[in-house]
């Protein structure tokens, strides 16, 4: 039988783990616990993790990394003359993950679990899942990655606790509040941002050095298109990543790269006071996100029993001393690095048939009882239509922090005659105000029989488990059968009964067609 496993793919490093003798393992890649998330092309061939990282300096034209953030964008990199989306290069670092993880294994890995960001977009998702699809792997779920770390610190606590986990890796920021009863997890509210993580602490310092380097030597190799100033950066970009790493344990720490540039040595010295007077306005942004986690679970400090960190960034001890001060005392999850995958092995053991053949032992004793996960909607979506002042705003039809899967839906009709299309702008956000929230596209709804009069029709949004939004376009010609659905519609401000409109699809008296959203130009 093949093993199942799960999988954190990360910004800067991948962990792969999976249930081994009743207990949760990471699985070693070339003899380590984690996989640079880098990928570089060298004459055609395609190399993956720590030989591509060592490229990134040797050869930075032809190799990259950290490009987590931009999954799902319509964004193609130049790599060895050959051209990659985000999603390939995800899918690139997949394939090596289980070819390697299959050898020390000594089996096949066909079924896995996938952490994302629970802040991660349902395009950025829809990617991800593309991405391990086309790696080989049959995709059981998407897990949030707080949700995971939840799940793998609290499977074996045996107690009833509130926890908040505070998960900040090298890319991207997530904070969720979790409900543990014996063994089911519940998310009660989540908030992140994908753009924040321990890369920009990096960036922050190289801010600092390029700065330096062109006070001394009036060159910006920040800009510099230079093969030279390429390589000077990611010998910046690795030497901030080590000062920001010695700085955890040190009070200050020194930055010398011989011959940066051609003649030029930097020696630059760096308190941690300084250090942390960089990255306080990032740290901050992450407050202000626990906060509103906070507010969205009308909860206070108080009601959490247990504030876990969560990634590689939270090693700075600042970050500890400001969470202590705003809300409580941080635990630090064991092996840090390896939490959210061991997390998601958990969940894939759950959903697989493998349960059965695991022996007798803590992991497989904890699924005599039901495990279950309840996460939830991580976005509000909705359209934009004309409110009583006549002035277009958000309106949600999926609200944020409702339980997944789900589904929802509203009615609008055509306003004239002989309409063919009625078109939704679709947007993202938690604002009425439109300009405060993201427009993803646009949902056109045929009509097959244009009339004179007004048509009524159908949107319904529909959430998977894998927080993965999904549309469908239903007709409703005004008759004996859709009457009961447009007079509900109309007492409930234009919300579907989607169970009379189920079971008028089911019985094929009206038409329903799965709709792609047409994304914004």
């Amino acid at each position: 039988m093949s093993a199942v496993v799960g999988i954190d793919l990360g910004t800067t490093n991948s962990v792969i783990s999976c249930v081994k003798r009743g207990k949760v393992e990471t699985i070693l890649l070339d003899g380590k616990n984690t996989f640079p998330s880098v990928v570089s092309i060298s004459n055609g061939k395609i190399i993956t993790g720590y030989p591509a990282k060592a490229k990134l300096i040797m050869d930075p034209s032809n190799t990259v990394g950290s490009t987590k953030r931009d999954m799902g964008k319509d964004i193609t990199y130049i790599i060895g003359k050959q051209k990659m989306t985000p999603q390939d290069i995800a899918c690139e670092i997949l394939k090596a993950i289980k070819e390697k993880a299959e050898f020390t294994l000594g089996e096949e890995i066909t079924q896995a679990v996938i952490t994302t960001p629970a802040y991660f977009t349902s395009e950025q998702r829809k990617a991800t899942k593309n991405a391990a699809r086309k790696a080989g792997f049959n995709v059981l779920r998407l897990m949030a990655e707080p949700s995971a770390a939840a799940v793998s610190y609290g499977i074996n606590q045996n107690k009833d606790q509130i926890i908040m986990v505070y998960d900040l890796g090298g890319g991207t920021f997530d904070v969720s509040i979790m409900k543990i009863r014996g063994n089911k997890f519940e998310a009660i509210a989540i908030d992140g941002d994908f753009r924040l993580g321990g890369d920009d602490f990096d960036e922050k310092i190289c801010s600092v050095l390029y700065k330096r380097i062109k006070e001394d030597t009036k060159i910006d190799i920040e800009v510099g298109k230079e093969r030279e100033h390429m390589a000077a950066r990611q010998k910046i970009k690795e030497a901030a990543e080590n000062a920001k790493i010695e700085l955890s344990s040190k009070e200050n720490t020194s930055v010398i790269i011989p011959n940066i540039l051609r003649d030029y040595h930097l020696d630059f010295e760096l308190t941690r006071d300084e250090y942390y007077n960089l990255i306080k306005p990032l740290i901050d942004k992450t407050i202000e996100k626990v906060k509103s986690v906070l507010k969205d679970a009308n909860m206070t400090p108080e009601d959490i029993d247990r504030l876990i960190l969560v990634g590689g960034a939270t090693k700075t001890p600042i970050i500890k001393e400001i969470l202590k001060k705003e809300i409580r005392d941080p635990f630090t999850a064991p092996n840090v690095d390896e939490v959210v995958s061991n997390g998601a092995a958990i969940l894939a053991l759950s959903l697989s048939n493998s349960i059965a053949s695991e022996e007798s032992s803590t992991i497989t004793d904890i699924f005599k009882e039901e495990f279950v996960l309840d996460e939830k909607v991580n976005f509000s979506y909705g359209v934009a239509l004309l409110n009583s002042q006549n002035v277009l705003e958000f309106c949600p039809v999926v609200h944020k922090n409702t339980l997944l899967p789900c589904q929802a839906g509203l009615i609008a009709y055509t306003v004239d005659e002989y309409q063919k299309v009625v078109t939704f702008r679709v947007f993202r956000g938690e604002h009425k105000e439109l300009e405060k929230d993201e427009e993803i596209g646009q949902l056109k709804i045929s009509i097959t029989r244009p009339e004179k009069e007004e048509v009524a029709v159908g949107a319904i949004f529909e959430m998977d488990d894998d927080n993965i939004i999904h549309f469908t376009g239903v007709e409703l010609m005004e008759n004996s059968y859709t009457m009961p659905i447009i007079h509900s519609a109309y007492e409930n401000d234009g919300q579907l009964d989607l169970n009379l409109v189920e079971e008028l699809i089911r019985s094929e008296k009206i038409k329903s067609e799965k709709i792609d959203i047409k994304a914004k130009s």
